[in-house]
């Protein structure tokens, strides 16, 4: 991992500084946390930057009173080099004498980094309110905090892209993207399967068979839903109802990270290996770039334009100044709470009518 050095942060322009020197920081309206993905380099990697210069544009002109500041999410965003078509399997069938890939150490590396921060900033600076931006990795991250209850205490977002804990159901709104209403993540989908399996007996060859049926029902919609919601309670990635409406997703039809399901159908069949369905689906995994998250970034530009102004001072009376806050407290309530109506709603797409590869 490359070292940033840690400085103050002068807002949207400033360079992130480490969440592990975040306290060196003044205490802000907004952190912005950027947990970026598998092997991309610190501070944030291109997807989750880019993420960040968008909302710069969007919502710098608009309020240039708001106090920003700027942390990259310290911990390890291991590389996919050790995740391969053995790992996976050993992960679904319960090897437990194999070796856990680097990955799950980065993603447990990362989770306890980003409660740690959540727990530290709610107590450094209580008014303060996290926007976390998750890719890849840095969206499992995400997730797994969000389903531990880490950040509700001072949340005022969550962007996931590309989340390997994607799946159907998942308590998020999704304004952008492509892939179906019956897509899972890698992630997801592996330990969905590992839960299904549990029970099975029979050799190798047996539970593969059982594995294709399972990953079938995926693709049909007709998966056992309890089964699968205590698999995501278990695993973390139970978001919390009510994260929903500002917790914002998005996958793209055919990215093997977070639309998985055709590309496992093909690796435990043995027509393909897990390296080749990556690589195949690179472009798709790639493709989360502010053209196609317009809708997401209107909504999370909308939450930061709409935080409260500074008071300045006046030479107006103390009564006044109560006055108009109550008043101007109570428009900027009843708007957040129709704002809140309008997006709990999980937008829900037709499935896909055939393959969408990987």
């Amino acid at each position: 991992m490359t070292a940033v050095p840690a400085r103050a942060d002068d807002g949207w322009s400033g360079t992130p500084v480490a969440s592990s020197a975040a306290g060196a920081q003044d205490c802000a309206q907004v952190l912005l946390v950027g947990a970026r993905g598998s092997g991309q380099e610190a501070p944030y990697g291109d997807t989750v930057d880019d993420v960040r210069a968008e909302l710069a544009s969007r919502v710098g002109g608009r309020r240039p009173d708001l106090r920003l500041a700027q942390v990259y999410l310290d911990y390890p965003a291991a590389s996919l080099d050790d995740i391969d078509t053995a790992s996976v399997e050993n992960v679904v069938l319960g090897d437990e004498s194999a070796t856990a890939p680097a990955y799950v150490a980065s993603v447990e590396a990362g989770v306890s980094e980003l409660e740690r921060l959540a727990a530290a900033e709610a107590q450094r600076c209580p008014d303060e309110k996290l926007l976390v931006v998750g890719y890849s990795q840095g969206a499992e991250v995400a997730t797994r905090a969000l389903g531990s209850g880490a950040l509700d205490g001072n949340l005022l977002g969550a962007v996931l892209l590309g989340n390997p804990l994607h799946y159907d159901g998942q308590n998020v709104t999704e304004l952008d993207g492509t892939a179906s209403n019956r897509s899972y993540g890698l992630t997801a989908a592996l330990y969905y399967l590992k839960a299904e399996l549990a029970a099975s007996t029979g050799d190798r060859q047996a539970q593969v068979t059982r594995l294709i049926e399972v990953v079938v029902s995926m693709y049909n919609g007709t998966v056992d839903t309890t089964t699968l919601a205590s698999a995501m309670t278990g695993i973390g990635a139970s978001v919390p109802g009510g994260d929903a409406p500002r917790t914002w997703s998005v996958c793209t039809a055919g990215d093997p990270v977070c639309d998985s399901t055709d590309a496992l159908a093909r690796v435990f069949t043995s027509s393909s290996a897990l390296e080749e369905e990556h690589s195949a689906g690179s472009a798709n995994h790639d493709s989360y770039t502010p053209d196609a998250l317009q809708n997401t970034l209107d909504a999370v530009a909308a939450e930061l334009v709409d935080l409260p102004h500074a008071q300045a001072s006046s030479p107006e009376s103390a009564p006044s100044r109560s006055r108009r806050g109550l008043l101007y407290g109570g428009l900027g309530a009843a708007a957040l709470l129709a704002g809140g109506a309008v997006i709990v709603v999980r937008r829900r797409r037709s499935p896909r009518t055939g393959a969408a590869g990987g």
